[in-house]
């Protein structure tokens, strides 16, 4: 597979000024698609160059009406001689449809039969629907023509119009960027409205037409008040037209930022009972994506290696608008999950600084895609604001925008924007805390009978000098908390007294300091900081124990949720097989004192619930549940829970056979996801071997489907029946790199790593795997989940 290169990437932007695309579809067959793309450019000089071309077969091209020799074409890569002025290239081919969500994605549903088509050309996926010259410095303005079956509905980057049953136009559309050009077309369920002149518009498959109408207003709700919020915010306007949001199945991301046709998986509609929790973060999804329409999309970044830039601002607009402007008050959740997910990636092997770090070729910046391009970016850009003054900060970035709207740019522009727009050194602060990797730790310990807060650099990394302005604060008892609201880049350890109940703390900021501290803890058994002996971790029945002596009386259900299941996973993963099964009553028993609680919410009840179902080692009471027999009172089971309560009897023994009869009961794409999970989940030796074929050898199953094979192969209760199978998945992984790849192929490896046999000797089988020929997709994989093996195994011994 070729990927761009940096080199390649700068001789054509040279070399080639994109003026118009025209792209025409016939989509009329099930089994495939004709694209005809017509290029508009002007050549600097004279020379050879090659346009991007991924179809099935290349019928035909042609450069200023003379025809191109096709068997020079390599099945990505077709070579041209331009010349010197305007040229006009003509590209025909017959195309294949995806079904992992990248390139023109089809999908079926099995619920009702009905198509639905989706496009995403990020990174580099365009190539596989149009020929293009792809890369983020070629911006174009787009049109389609588009023939469909009379009764399908279409919407792309620009306002669509029917001329007649099938016939769709959509476009000119503002200049784009090969990677955000997108269209989407089936028989979608359709809703809009008109908010201040902008269309409005949400699409989903007809078979959740039911959860599109309940989720509708919310979701309206929130995407104008997100629309409001980023117009008072921005000197320029939105400019793409319609605004749709596409609710897609098998959306391998969370979702897509495509200028006015946005996607975002389907299962935020939520087929399951949703609670409020759930529908704020999809207020943070739906205020990030739009803040692209700004940063991303309008001014676009020049090289792949400023991609962070896009994410990081998305992520920290998105939380700071949609807890402005909504109901919804997300820098809770930001600290907890968001922040908590970048300090641990930023812990890992493959740890890298946020910006500058120079990719060679789109591939490589794709690598980088993690939670330091997101959370750690945009805390550091949270930092920075406060820094600069939010004044500065929105002065410096409106100038960046205003002064390279529809073009690109690169982060030494917009750092040169806050300069201008303030005395702070943006320079040095961008050193210090951009471009350089790790996270540092600020301890608490006691020295001579005095509490005291010591600051270390990342481990095996040159101290940088940094400087955290962060709040401490001495709890009762004489816990000395650092950074205790949560608002420096650093990980934390309280000590110096007595740990409170963290239920009694009032201060909602606190408790999540807290309960970060005691995830970082557990991940860092064993480790000592920097040129010290202090021991900063927290060992899992330590964690267990303030978890499940906290958690009682816990009023934020963000809070409630998250540490629950971090509690689960301390009872599975984290814990030696040998007491799994205690560990899991310890946290079923207290699943069932929450569920006492008197008067719990709805929401609340749910949370809970969820996670009981995924310890609880009573075959009997999942049956009874299945039956409506014994249900905590306010609990019924949705498709969703019916799915998660059957899985775990298949995972306990139980009754297989149960997978088909609720399969025939829920045949939806959901339904056969989830049994796809579940058939992993049995705990024979035929089932297992199964699975890992499915992973290690192409199939036909769809994406989600793969994921759900994945995440069911090797589970904690199933140690001594799939450790047999450890040097088969670790001789085979690499295999996968050979027919999968972009989301898929790191989903597999990482969804199917087998972190529930952590042992020594599966230890060594992944450094020995590492030592040996990898794919550098799979090697960067397997480095960051062999070093959370060797911390779980670690756990395991202290």
């Amino acid at each position: 597979m070729a990927t761009l290169t940096l080199a390649e990437a700068k001789f054509r932007a040279r070399l080639l000024q994109v003026h118009g695309v025209a792209v025409v579809l016939d989509l009329g067959a099930r089994e495939g698609f004709t694209s005809r793309t017509t290029i508009v450019f002007d050549a600097s000089e004279t020379g050879a160059v090659f346009v991007d071309f991924k179809g099935r077969e290349l019928t035909s091209a042609t450069l200023n009406g003379e025809p191109v020799n096709l068997a020079l074409w390599d099945g990505e890569r077709l070579p041209l001689a331009v010349h010197s002025g305007k040229n006009t290239l003509v590209v025909t081919g017959t195309m294949a449809y995806s079904n992992t969500g990248e390139g023109l994605h089809q999908q079926l549903d099995p619920a009702d039969g009905r198509v639905y088509l989706y496009a995403t050309s990020f990174l580099d996926n365009a190539p596989r629907w149009f020929a293009c010259f792809d890369q983020p410095d070629l911006k174009a303005p787009y049109t389609f023509d588009i023939v469909t079956p009379p009764d399908w509905v279409v919407v792309g980057n620009a306002p669509a119009s029917e001329s007649s049953p099938g016939r769709w136009h959509i476009g000119p559309t503002q200049p784009l960027a090969t990677y955000f050009v997108s269209i989407a077309a089936g028989e979608w369920e359709y809703r809009s409205r008109d908010h201040g002149g902008t269309k409005l518009g949400l699409l989903a498959r007809r078979s959740l037409a039911a959860e599109l109408e309940r989720e509708a207003d919310d979701i309206f709700q929130v995407t104008a008040q997100c629309f409001d919020a980023y117009q008072r915010l921005f000197d320029v306007p939105y400019c793409f037209g319609d605004y749709h949001q596409i609710w897609a199945p098998d959306f391998p991301a969370g979702a897509m930022e495509n200028p006015g046709c946005v996607v975002l998986r389907d299962q935020m509609l939520f087929r399951g009972t949703p609670t409020d929790m759930e529908r704020a973060s999809r207020a943070a999804v739906i205020a990030h994506e739009m803040a692209h329409m700004w940063f991303g999309d309008l001014v676009t970044m020049r090289w792949w290696d400023d991609l962070w830039l896009n994410e990081s601002f998305a992520e920290y607009l998105g939380h700071r608008i949609a807890s402005d402007a909504t109901r919804y008050e997300l820098w809770t959740e930001f600290n907890l999950v968001r922040k908590n997910w970048g300090i641990a990636a930023d812990q890992l092997p493959s740890t890298h600084p946020v910006a500058g770090n120079g990719a060679p070729d789109a591939q490589a910046a794709l690598a980088n895609f993690d939670g330091i391009s997101y959370a750690k970016g945009a805390a550091i850009l949270r930092q920075l604001a406060a820094t600069l003054s939010d004044h500065v900060f929105i002065t410096g970035l409106n100038a960046h925008i205003s002064g390279h709207r529809f073009g690109n740019a690169t982060f030494g522009e917009l750092l040169d924007a806050w300069a201008v727009a303030g005395p702070v050194d943006v320079y040095a602060f961008s050193k210090a805390w951009l471009e350089t990797a790790g996270v540092d730790l600020l301890a608490a310990h006691v020295v001579a009978g005095e509490p005291v807060i010591a600051q270390f650099p990342p481990a095996g990394r040159p101290p940088v000098a940094r400087t955290h302005h962060a709040a401490a604060i001495t709890l009762p008892g004489g816990l000395l908390v650092p950074d205790v609201f949560g608002m420096s880049w650093a990980r934390v350890f309280p000590a110096g007294g007595e740990w409170p109940r963290i239920g009694d703390v009032s201060d909602e900021r606190i408790r999540v300091s807290l309960y970060n501290a005691i995830r970082d803890g557990v991940r860092n058994i064993g480790r000592h900081p920097v040129g010290s002996d202090w021991e900063t971790w927290v060992s899992v029945p330590t964690a267990l124990r303030r978890i499940c002596e906290g958690l009682p009386g816990e009023s934020h259900e963000r809070i409630l949720q998250v540490m629950l299941r971090f509690a689960a996973d301390l009872a599975g993963e984290w814990s030696p097989p040998a007491v799994r099964a205690s560990r899991r009553a310890q946290v079923a028993k207290l699943c069932r004192a929450l569920l006492a609680e008197p008067d719990p919410s709805g929401d609340r009840r749910v949370i809970i619930f969820r996670v009981l179902v995924t310890v609880t080692d009573s075959i009997a009471e999942l049956t009874d549940w299945l039956d409506g027999i014994d249900l905590p009172g306010g609990i019924s089971l949705d498709p969703e829970l019916r799915w998660a309560t059957l899985t775990r009897l298949v995972t306990l023994g139980g009754d297989s056979d149960a997978i088909t009869a609720e399969l025939t009961r829920d045949d939806t794409a959901s339904g056969q996801e989830h049994a796809a999970g579940a058939r992993a989940a049995i705990p024979t030796v035929a089932a297992k071997a199964k699975a890992l074929r499915l992973l290690l050898e192409p199939s036909d199953l769809r994406g989600y489907e793969l994921g759900a094979v994945a995440s069911h192969l090797f589970l904690p209760e199933h140690t001594a029946l799939t450790d047999p199978l450890l040097r088969e998945w670790f001789a085979g992984i690499n295999g996968v790199a050979a027919f999968q790849e972009g989301w898929m192929l790191a989903q597999v490896a990482k969804a199917s790593f087998p972190y529930a046999n952590a042992s020594e000797e599966t230890l060594e089988l992944a450094i020995k795997t590492l030592d040996g020929d990898l794919d550098p997709r799979i090697r960067r994989v397997l480095g960051d989940c062999t070093d959370t093996l060797r911390r779980m195994t670690a756990a395991h011994i202290g």
